[in-house]
């Protein structure tokens, strides 16, 4: 072979998918990485706001369609400390490829409307797929940003999820009213079906390497009484959002039996503040003094927020959800963040512990709750929530300064 077709042929070689060095900018890239995490992360909660008409659907309680949450939920609590012994050295777009085509074929399946168990075990799958696909995206998302531009790309990867979470639940419900449910999961199968093909145009190909969990650093990490109060505070924080994000409707419900579909989906959109929230941590840092007063004055207005969505009608509801979306993502983004600051060696096993901390409380708090709900009523379920808040609040009470910790 000549001098120049090998030059030739080692140029299409760049080009072509899979080739590209995983710190390649590439506004391509960067677009098919955002939707695919869109997708994945609305499908993650696409039920949600449908939890009543699908209770009513298969004649289940209340506490039995929470499950559905539930199960999904619970392998992104465990997958960050197992997936290491799976996943390492996979390479990311092959295990995009395979997670999106299971979500996919899964999607379609649901759109048929199976009984209840069925539903339930193929949620179940996909909650096993979904840490996966997550995994394999927010790789992408460093990757393309590249050394200098990684914090910009996961910024952007977080607020992905961010509009992930709020289109899965309001859509979702939007879609049921004007047409059915089914109607929504068929619309949720085409998405995931598109964002299956478009991964063929992915153009680098970085590797998971998310090594293994070593025990004995595990417990080195949760032996800092900074970490185990981060770590108590995120499982709380969660929980009282996935509870509350899961039986809402219900009580939106009781409160107007003839409320429609459509109408309880878009007291989602309050969650959308979390797309802002992430961006101005640093700003609302500054102007309180610190990473300790921050989460205290975020803790605060989660509480604010809960009274409202507890307490008040429809109207202080919808109102209520800005506030409480606020309060979460204020407490997400800044504790996330300072427990990150705060170990300089072992960030990414830092990061395991928090995601399955967080993502904990949510599968505990999507179930639970809704126990008291079912037989006991709104307001001890509400007053659940309320202590709970006041105990995350007496854990970042004693959260260190950054000088302190």
């Amino acid at each position: 072979m000549s001098k120049r077709r090998i030059i030739r042929h080692r140029a299409r070689r760049r080009e072509a998918p899979g080739r590209h060095t995983p710190g390649e900018p590439s506004l391509r890239n960067s677009l098919i990485v955002l939707y695919c995490t869109v997708v994945a992360v609305a499908i993650l909660y696409e039920h949600q706001a449908l939890l009543p008409l699908l209770a009513r659907h298969w004649g289940v309680g209340l506490s039995d369609a929470a499950l559905l949450t539930t199960v999904t939920m619970t392998p992104l609590a465990i997958a960050p400390l197992l997936y290491g012994y799976v996943l390492e050295r996979v390479s990311a777009r092959r295990l995009l490829v395979l997670g999106l085509g299971v979500l996919t074929a899964v999607q379609f399946v649901l759109a048929q409307a199976p009984g209840y168990g069925v539903f339930l075990l193929l949620r179940g799958l996909e909650g096993l797929i979904l840490p996966a696909v997550l995994t394999a995206l927010m790789t992408y998302s460093a990757a393309i940003g590249g050394p200098a531009g990684a914090r910009r790309a996961i910024t952007l990867y977080i607020a992905a999820t961010i509009v992930g979470g709020f289109s899965g639940r309001t859509f979702s419900g939007v879609v049921a009213d004007w047409i059915d449910w089914q109607a929504a999961f068929w619309m949720w199968s085409a998405l995931a079906l598109a964002a299956l093909v478009s991964t063929r145009w992915l153009a680098s190909d970085p590797r998971a390497d998310l090594g293994r969990v070593r025990w004995s650093d595990l417990r080195e990490l949760v032996a800092r009484p900074v970490n185990r109060l981060g770590l108590g505070s995120a499982f709380l924080l969660f929980f009282a959002f996935a509870a509350m994000m899961n039986f809402l409707p219900f009580r939106m419900h009781q409160l107007d039996p003839g409320i429609t579909q459509g109408a309880v989906a878009w007291v989602y959109a309050g969650y959308l503040v979390g797309v802002v929230v992430p961006l101005s941590s640093l700003w609302l840092i500054r102007r309180l003094g610190g990473e300790r007063r921050t989460l205290l004055a975020g803790c605060a207005v989660y509480f604010v927020g809960t009274l409202a969505l507890a307490f008040g009608g429809l109207g202080w509801i919808y109102a209520g959800m800005f506030v409480f979306a606020a309060g979460m993502f204020t407490l997400h983004s800044v504790l996330s963040a300072y427990l990150n600051h705060l170990e300089p060696r072992r960030k990414g096993l830092v990061n395991g512990l928090y995601v399955s901390s967080y993502y904990s409380g949510g599968a505990v708090g999507s179930y639970l709750p809704g126990l008291v709900y079912q037989h006991a009523g709104w307001v001890p379920y509400s007053l659940l929530l309320l202590l709970l808040l006041a105990a995350l609040g007496a854990l970042l009470w004693r959260m260190p300064d950054a000088a302190q910790a």
